[in-house]
């Protein structure tokens, strides 16, 4: 970069206070390396900002001007900022010099080293003699200091020791190297920093005492010196805001100086130093719009002041500098947590900066010339040794408005233009293109990211590394390709086609080549014929023309790169649909589902758009089976050179220019692929030859036009074309994928069944296979169950299935398959008998498939087809018969609440609900624990029953519950065995019905009549009532009979008795029918005096009321 624009270091550091330490022996003494690293090393955020340094005790420091000017009246300055002034300040006069004395309050040879140490701090105030540097002093004491006041000796030496090196109290300090030594430190840190702060307000104030020494006439240049040197100060001082207004106090006075071409270059390097330090710290300030509108003010002001015309390329470079200290500025910002929006960034300057640079460039090439004498003496002796800023080395201290020396001032410029050829200015403008990318990238502008990346190819292929050149241009001409900026895209094309020749990489040059040759690029027809004919060259293993306008030792290298390139075969695949190339290839089926017996046919479509016929060496498809590949393939024989004989056959990859060619091939889909797809995965177009250069150009899926992107279908033709010249290329479609169906089967399924399905029966179909093909079917296998459903992956466990014999073992088959029928000759049929058991009601779905292997004659001969035949039926599963259950007592009235140890009558009632004839076999009750039988024995009463529909029958059992506590019971289950009636033997299936559950209650006595089934008139009716204590406690029991004029009685009507528990009691009545019918017995009353709840309502339940008397019978008389 020019030498005027760079930035000096001091400038862009951040200025922090220097503080020198002197009498630490570093190297020798542990203690002292201690003490340094704890100063200099670990310089965290939050301590003070301070630089260290170490200096010998009789170091010395730069000489500080012993006569002090006194009036400004007859002083012409001769420049605006030394070169070294900063730097001085910075690394070379110390604000504070710390003196430090290895000294205890208890040594005993203390006056001996109390004048020693006052002697090393006479020797550094010698030194810095004319300067305002503070010196201080440290004495390092091996024991931690007693409270203040406590150590009155301490106290006394302390004061004599500031006695006699002339300091006052608050520049000695003790440090201690104990445990805690980073804690000291850290406070010394502060109490120095507090020195530095008071020495850099002083040296600020002294430069401001001369302002009332200046004029506006001759001594404009000193109003902006003390300006930026107060501004300087107070940085160090770390008072930025004072710091930030006497810098633009600066500017101001900068802008204000007579320019001329003299010091045009002074003014603006002065003035680039001021407005990056007035930049950085308004982004410090966190006032980023102030720094962008100084930055603005500051290009505007100087973008159009060039000054010598024959050093143009120094402004150019000075611009493109501010932009990119700029934009640094502003990265770092925004590293601190500003935030950029994408129209305000970092990327515009660095691309501005890479802008500037490019004239730059531009403009050394057509101002410099290389020198051909050597000047003496050399007017660039001291280029790197000024006095001032900016100034031009021949002529240092000038400031008059026309040079001194005009022949000196010539060879001057013809020697900075010398100086300026030598750069190579790519490798300024890459770093500047690459920063601007990242930061587009950053804030997602990728149409301007890939235009810079374009400009960096060209910057590379500029300084000649082709290959990062050749890199960056392949990753944007997609993105060019895609929106079709054509132009553009010719363009890029071009620079690569030049990189991959001079880097002799074939297949980025086949690529290249390719596109370049189409329809799209905006070329020539002479030119696309050169590139074709190279690209032919290239294929056929030799190497190509050189490309027009390449520097002729890049070409004989990459003659050389070439020849080597075809000494080992090279063959390479391309993904043609990523790049716009010459050729184009669709791939169609003629159908979209083939039959298993008919032959797959696929077309291939190519047309090339070139400038003369090419001839590829073969085709290849790729599909998803494999197996067919070695079908669809076209191997040409003939060279790539070798031309047409005019006739067209399939062996022939001869493509004339816009004619489009049709490639067929056909082949039986293999039996794995039946019910699935066939696909092109690929297409493959070899140009070259195996043994030399091979280029694989590949299609993936079915290929498409050039300009349609590979995730886009095109639209598919109704009717393929068989006539290759009556193919319109627009006209044909893609279609990459068929379908292989089953071959039809010729086979009948004939059911036999009688819905609907009976709830858990054995339900029989009978099943007939009929072959109605022209020749024996083999390997015949039948596989039914339910209909599978793919939304779930439960297994239907309510249905079960059986073949031939109707078997069920707790654990249901929903399905069952293969099972081999073996061979059915032309013409028979085979049979079989299924069951299907439901488990549930409702409407189920089954399905019953038939596979079988026929032998079909085809063109390549006998194939064994598999071809299969499915049927489903729908079956309603319906309840055979509704069951209602009833609680009778033993007088047949309806119960809600049974006794324990009383018998009640249970009387289940079936209505058959079938349409079809049931037979019962049995039924049986399952009791629980809490229930019994009271007959020893029962049989069913519905054995051997049948059932028509909306026919019922019904059964009466008497049980007792033998629970010895109340509750809620259960009866149990009713289980029938049934089945349906038909001719066939089809075994009994069990159904179980739940019985109710009831609740049984617990009384303390019971009673039982026992009389006769009837009476007569007028005849004696005995009556025994028996009664039963069921507690283990006797029982006090009142007795009433009612009165009833239809008997009269004999016995007690009103009777006291106890019943013991386990002993019957009975009472017997003597009745005298007086009337004849069904006639009320008397009631009798029973009052139990221990229970607290009337028991004579539950005993009335179980008496009879009435009983049947007969009248008496008439006497006949003999003869009558």
């Amino acid at each position: 970069m020019s030498w005027a624009s760079e930035l000096p270091a001091e400038l862009q550091r951040r200025p922090t206070g220097l503080v020198g330490l002197t009498g630490l022996d570093i190297t020798y003494n542990a203690i002292h390396k201690l003490i340094w690293d704890s100063f200099y090393n670990n310089r965290r955020s939050d301590r003070v900002p301070l630089q260290f340094k170490v200096f010998p005790g009789d170091h010395e420091y730069p000489k500080c001007r012993t006569n002090k000017r006194q009036s400004y009246e007859w002083y012409i300055p001769k420049g605006i900022l030394k070169t070294g002034w900063m730097n001085k300040h910075l690394t070379l006069v110390p604000a504070v010099v710390v003196v430090f004395f290895d000294l205890d309050w208890d040594e005993p040879l203390w006056k001996e080293r109390q004048m020693e140490c006052a002697t090393r701090v006479e020797i550094v105030r010698n030194s810095l003699h004319g300067r305002g540097t503070k010196v201080a002093v440290v004495l390092i004491q091996k024991n931690a200091p007693l409270p203040p006041g406590e150590d009155m000796v301490a106290a006394e030496r302390a004061a004599s020791l500031c006695s006699a090196c002339d300091l006052s109290a608050k520049q000695l300090y003790v440090l201690p190297h104990t445990d805690h030594l980073i804690g000291y430190t850290i406070r010394l840190e502060n109490a120095f920093y507090e020195l530095a702060q008071s020495y850099y307000h002083g040296e600020a104030r002294k430069v401001k005492s001369h302002r009332d020494f200046l004029n506006k006439t001759t001594h404009q240049l000193l109003f902006v010196r003390h300006q930026f040197k107060i501004a300087f100060f107070n940085e160090l001082k770390q008072d930025s805001h004072t710091a930030l207004k006497h810098y633009k106090q600066a500017y101001g006075h900068l802008l204000d100086l007579r320019m001329h071409d003299t010091n045009l270059l002074e003014i603006k390097t002065i003035a680039g130093f001021i407005s990056y330090k007035i930049c950085r710290l308004s982004f410090q300030h966190t006032a980023p719009l102030d720094a962008i509108a100084q930055f603005r003010k500051h290009i505007d002001f100087f973008k159009s002041r060039v000054g010598c015309p024959e050093l143009a390329f120094e402004h150019s470079a000075w611009m493109s500098k501010q932009f990119q200290v700029f934009g640094d500025l502003f990265d770092e910002a925004i590293k601190l947590g500003l935030t950029a929006i994408q129209t305000q960034h970092p990327g515009f300057y660095y691309q501005q900066a890479a802008n500037h640079s490019i004239n730059r460039k531009q403009l050394c090439r057509g101002l410099c010339k290389p020198l051909n004498a050597v000047f003496q003496p050399d007017p660039l002796e001291s280029l790197s040794n000024l006095d001032f800023y900016g100034q031009r080395p021949w002529r240092q201290g000038h400031q008059s408005i026309e040079p001194p020396d005009m022949q000196r001032e010539r060879d001057g410029i013809m020697a900075l233009q010398s100086l300026e050829i030598k750069v190579d200015h790519s490798w300024l403008i890459i770093p500047l293109l690459s920063s601007a990318v990242a930061q587009f990238k950053k804030y997602k502008s990728p149409r301007m990211k890939r235009y810079l990346m374009v400009q960096m190819g060209e910057e590379y292929y500029h300084a000649k590394d082709y290959n990062k050149a050749l890199m960056l241009l392949n990753k944007v001409t997609w993105d060019y390709r895609g929106e079709r900026w054509w132009s553009l895209l010719t363009s890029i094309l071009d620079i690569s086609l030049k990189c991959a020749y001079l880097t002799a990489k074939v297949q980025d040059y086949v690529s290249v080549c390719l596109e370049l040759v189409g329809p799209y690029v905006k070329l020539g027809n002479e030119e696309k014929t050169r590139i074709q004919m190279n690209l032919t060259r290239v294929m056929n293993n030799d190497h190509p023309e050189p490309e027009p306008g390449l520097d002729s030792e890049c070409v004989e290298d990459a003659r050389r790169l070439w020849q080597n390139s075809t000494e080992s075969p090279c063959v390479f695949t391309m993904d043609v649909q990523t790049i716009v190339p010459f050729v184009e290839c669709k791939a169609m089926f003629t159908s979209e589902t083939f039959a298993a017996d008919n032959e797959v046919e696929l077309q291939i479509y190519i047309r090339a758009n070139c400038q003369f016929p090419v001839r590829f060496s073969k085709l290849s498809v790729q599909l998803n089976n494999q197996i067919y590949n070695d079908y669809c393939k076209v191997v040409d024989g003939h060279g790539i050179s070798a031309v047409s004989d005019g006739d067209f056959t399939d062996k022939d990859l001869y493509l004339v220019p816009k004619k489009t060619k049709l490639y067929t091939f056909s082949f039986l889909p293999v039996k794995d692929d039946i019910n699935s797809q066939i696909e092109v995965t690929s297409m493959v177009l070899e140009l070259g030859s195996e043994s030399g250069r091979c280029a694989l150009l590949r299609w993936m899926g079915g290929g498409g036009d050039a300009l349609v992107s590979p995730y886009t279908p095109p639209p598919v033709i109704n009717k393929p074309h068989t006539k290759p010249e009556d193919i319109h290329w627009e006209c044909v479609g893609v279609r990459p994928k068929t379908r292989v169906l089953p071959r039809t089967a010729k086979v009948d399924l004939d059911l036999n069944h009688q819905p609907p399905c009976l709830l858990n029966e054995f339900y029989s179909l009978s099943l007939d296979v009929n072959n109605a093909e022209d020749v024996d079917i083999n390997n015949v296998r039948l596989s039914f169950g339910i209909k599978e459903d793919s939304s779930t992956t439960v297994t239907d466990q309510t249905i079960h299935m059986c073949l031939d014999k109707p078997e069920f073992n707790g654990k249901t088959v929903n399905r069952i398959n293969n099972i081999d029928l073996g061979t059915i000759s032309k013409g028979g049929k085979c049979s079989r008998k299924l069951y299907i058991k439901n488990l549930q009601t409702g409407t189920r779905s089954v399905c019953f498939k038939v596979e079988y292997e026929v032998s079909i004659a085809t063109k390549q001969g006998p194939v064994t087809c598999s071809c299969q035949k499915e049927e489903e039926i729908s079956l309603n599963i319906v309840n055979p018969f509704e069951v209602s259950v009833k609680l009778l007592s033993m007088k047949f009235e309806a119960l809600d609440t049974v006794q324990i140890q009383e018998p009640f009558l249970l009387s289940p009632e079936l209505n058959c609900t079938s349409p079809w004839t049931i037979e019962i076999s049995t039924s049986h009750l399952n009791l629980t624990s809490s229930i019994s039988h009271v007959d020893k024995t029962t049989q069913s009463q519905l054995q051997n029953v049948s059932l028509n529909k909306s026919e019922c029958a019904t059964e009466c059992i008497c049980l007792m519950a033998v629970n010895p506590t109340p509750s809620a019971v259960s009866l149990g289950t009713y289980s029938i065995s049934w089945r349906r009636k038909t001719g066939e033997e089809t075994p009994y299936v069990d159904t179980m019905f739940p019985l109710p559950t009831v609740n049984a209650e617990y009384i303390p006595l019971s009673v039982e009549l026992r009389l006769p089934a009837y009476g007569m008139v007028k005849s004696l009716l005995s009556l025994t009532y028996i009664l039963y204590n069921r507690t283990p406690y006797p029982q006090e029991i009142e007795l009433t009979m009612d009165t009833n004029d239809c008997f009269m009685f004999s016995g007690n009507k009103e009777f006291h008795f106890r019943v013991l528990p386990g002993v019957p009691y009975e009472l017997k009545y003597n009745l005298f029918p007086l009337v004849a019918g069904h006639v009320n017995l008397p009631k009798i009353n029973f009052t139990l005096l221990r229970y607290p709840d009337p028991i004579d309502p539950t005993l009335q339940k179980m008496l009879p009321t009435h009983i049947f008397i007969k009248p008496c019978g008439k006497v006949l008389s003999q003869g009558t």
